[in-house]
């Protein structure tokens, strides 16, 4: 099993993506630090992984705030005594014209989405070094392309690729692999809980929705996968966007 050995904290664990790869590293023998704000569903997670005879601990920590991203890693060393990798993937997102967006929106969604990926890296990166471990953060195709109606998630994302990219250069003496990964839609929770409102213009969707159904949080979380792994050795400061062609053009 690849990851035997391995500490691997996932954001985002209790759902979606972050579930999906969270089970398949712990299927490849990682130990999982699983953190999100739901309590609840971070336990249904663990249930699983330990079900399927894997070991993990959860960290019910609010992304949106600096000491308790601290407080994770903190906890994710105290409890394992290291860490291998850090997967940036928990994201809020919602549908707003832009004179609608209040304040409290704006900021929660930069808080959730590239600020709290900054402090747990910021936490996370010595003990990176020491395991000559890896980041790799999802961003979307959000990241690299204007999406109507998503003005604050959009702007979050591509400050994610921005700030991923800044610090795989800043380490590139360093023995930490760093990279972004980019989705396109999958067919997860969030999405399915979500539909474009009545106002918007489906000329301005179509863009971004794509020629393909949305895909299954698995199909992201076999490049995802390896990335993580030894076999991504050489692979530092990319851009690997998982969009079924929506960034081709």
């Amino acid at each position: 099993m690849e990851f035997t050995g391995k500490v691997v904290l996932v954001t985002g664990a209790g759902s979606g993506l972050g579930r999906a790869a969270s089970l398949a590293f712990a299927r490849e023998g990682a130990t999982l630090c699983l953190l999100g704000r739901s309590a609840y569903k971070l336990a249904e997670t663990a249930r699983l992984i330990g079900e399927a005879g894997g070991r993990s601990v959860e960290l019910p920590f609010d992304l949106g705030d600096a000491d308790d991203c601290a407080a994770s890693i903190a906890a994710a060393i105290a409890a394992f005594g290291r860490l291998d990798v850090l997967c940036n993937i928990a994201a809020d997102v919602m549908f707003h014209q832009l004179p609608d967006v209040t304040a409290a929106q704006w900021h929660r969604t930069i808080a959730s989405n590239l600020s709290g990926p900054f402090f747990l890296m910021q936490a996370a990166m010595p003990h990176l070094i020491e395991s000559h471990g890896n980041i790799i953060s999802v961003a979307s195709t959000a990241g690299f392309m204007g999406q109507a109606y998503l003005a604050p998630y959009t702007a979050s994302k591509f400050g994610l690729v921005g700030l991923t990219l800044s610090l795989a250069m800043e380490m590139m003496d360093s023995p930490v692999r760093i990279n972004v990964l980019a989705p396109g839609p999958m067919r997860t929770e969030m999405l399915q809980g979500m539909a474009f409102p009545d106002f918007a213009d489906p000329r301005l969707l179509a863009r971004y929705t794509g020629m393909r159904p949305p895909c299954p949080p698995e199909d992201v979380v076999e490049p995802l996968l390896f990335l993580a792994s030894d076999r991504a050795r050489r692979v530092h400061g990319a851009c690997w966007a998982v969009d079924g062609g929506i960034m081709a053009g």
